[in-house]
């Protein structure tokens, strides 16, 4: 390493901090393991975000119950709104 300084180069004081000692070289990671510790980093994450915003993973029978009726009943809407339009065009055409 070279230092440029208007020092004398017997009077410079040799200053190893913040360098980086010797490192030991690592093994090679595995591409799958790699993948599963993406996806529990992910599953962490994730879990933390349902926890926080207090929503439950598990439906209770009543929730399911409720969410069935809501789409039956919007589904039949639906289709029935389409039955009504079908008809309002066959009367309009004659």
């Amino acid at each position: 390493m070279s230092i440029i300084s208007n020092r004398d180069v017997e009077n410079l004081t040799t200053n190893n901090t913040g360098q980086v000692g010797n490192v030991k070289p690592v093994e090679r990671i595995d591409p799958t393991k790699s993948q599963e510790f993406s996806d529990l980093v992910k599953n962490k994450d994730e879990n933390r975000l349902v926890e926080a915003s207090g929503e439950s993973i598990e439906l209770t029978p009543e929730e399911l119950q409720r969410q069935i009726r809501e789409n039956l009943f919007k589904n039949g809407f639906n289709k029935a709104m389409e039955k009504a339009k079908e008809i309002a065009k066959e009367l309009r055409n004659g």
